[in-house]
C-alpha cells in the first residue's frame, strides 16, 4: 500500500505566511509589521493610518448612519450592530484619536441611548447587563469615552469569584464570556 498519492499531499506554499498577511488589508498589515516584522514605528503608524481610507475599516466606517448606528432599520434595538461594529473597529486598530474615529464615536455618543427597558442611558454609560457593559466600557476606554458611572456599576456588580454574570444575582458564578 502506498501513501504517496499526490491527491493526499499538501502543496508547498508559493509564498510565506508573512508575505501572504502583508498582501492583505491595512488592518492586518500594520499588526504584522508591528508584531512580526518589527518595522519602524513610523512605518507601522503610516500603514495603520490607511485603515480609515482603505479596506475593511473604511468600508465599516462608511456604513455608519447619520444617526450614529450601524445596522439601519434591521437593527430595531439600535445597539447590537453598533456594539459589535465598535468592537470590530477597535480590533482592526482604528486610531482612536484620528478625525474619522472622533467623528464616528461622536455620532454614537451624541445620538444613541439604550432603550428604556435597558436603562435608557447614553450609549457609553451602559445598559442593564454586565456582560454587555464590559464590552461597552472596553470600547469606550479605547475610543476615549470611558464612563465613570459604568466603571462604578461594574465594580458594584462584581461577584465573589472576581468576575461577572448576566444572570446575577441568581447565578453566583462568573461567566467566562461576561468577565472577558
Amino acid at each position: 500500500m502506498t501513501t504517496k498519492n499526490p491527491e493526499w499531499q499538501i502543496p508547498k506554499p508559493k509564498k510565506s505566511v508573512i508575505e501572504w498577511l502583508l498582501g492583505g488589508d491595512p488592518a492586518i498589515r500594520w499588526q504584522v509589521m508591528r508584531d512580526l516584522t518589527e518595522e519602524p514605528d513610523d512605518c507601522v503608524a503610516a500603514e495603520r493610518s490607511r485603515i480609515v481610507s482603505e479596506g475593511w475599516g473604511a468600508r465599516v466606517l462608511g456604513l455608519q448612519s447619520s444617526e450614529g448606528n450601524w445596522g439601519g432599520d434591521a437593527d430595531a434595538r439600535n445597539w447590537l450592530c453598533t456594539s459589535y461594529t465598535l468592537l470590530l473597529l477597535k480590533d482592526l486598530g482604528l486610531d482612536p484619536s484620528g478625525e474619522e474615529a472622533r467623528r464616528s464615536i461622536g455620532l454614537v455618543r451624541d445620538n444613541i441611548t439604550w432603550p428604556q427597558q435597558m436603562g435608557g442611558l447614553p450609549y457609553f454609560d451602559g445598559e442593564t447587563e454586565p456582560c454587555v457593559n464590559g464590552w461597552i466600557l472596553g470600547v469606550g476606554a479605547y475610543f476615549g469615552e470611558a464612563s465613570g458611572r459604568l466603571v462604578d456599576r461594574l465594580l458594584g456588580e462584581q461577584l465573589e469569584d472576581g468576575g461577572w454574570n448576566c444572570n446575577a444575582p441568581q447565578s453566583r458564578r462568573s461567566s467566562f464570556h461576561s468577565t472577558i
